[in-house]
């Protein structure tokens, strides 16, 4: 065998060293890709449930319904029944910001849940749509475009 050949042989086993890493790394990427999907599907059940927890508070549970009910609150029910819709919100507008960066999928947005609270059909009468009505021009366009059809306009 000449050192024609021996380099030859060399190259070729070369070549497969790299088609093997960059299959095994491919293999790595899609395993990562998976666990980060996880990973964001998680957080985001822990960040509805945080937000339930906090409307759940006792003092605020009690705050929203004196506040739905046109009862006399104090300013601090009233903070806390406000503080609770300010809270949906911004949750909201996070899911559909990750929605528009493609990290959730339009299926991922509980929109019909949206539209019960913004309509206080929730079980918690959390004041979205008032909220909604004095704060949606500091939002972000995408976000106010998104809800305006797929949630104040959907009937």
């Amino acid at each position: 065998m000449n050192w024609e050949a021996i380099g030859a042989i060399g190259e070729l086993l070369g070549a497969i060293g790299v088609i093997a890493t960059l299959g095994y790394l491919a293999f790595q990427i899609r395993q990562n890709n998976k666990l980060l999907a996880a990973q964001a599907r998680y957080s985001l059940k822990v960040l509805r449930s945080d937000m339930a927890d906090a409307i759940l508070a006792p003092h605020v549970l009690e705050a929203t319904h004196k506040y739905a009910a046109g009862e006399d609150v104090t300013p601090a029910e009233r903070s806390a029944a406000l503080m609770a819709a300010l809270k949906v919100l911004e949750l909201w507008e996070w899911q559909h910001r990750e929605y528009r960066k493609g990290t959730l999928q339009l299926e991922e947005l509980p929109v019909e849940a949206w539209r019960l609270w913004y309509r206080g059909e929730a079980q918690v009468p959390v004041p979205v749509k008032e909220l909604w009505e004095k704060r949606k021009s500091a939002l972000n366009p995408d976000f106010i475009e998104f809800m305006e059809q797929n949630v104040v306009n959907e009937r």
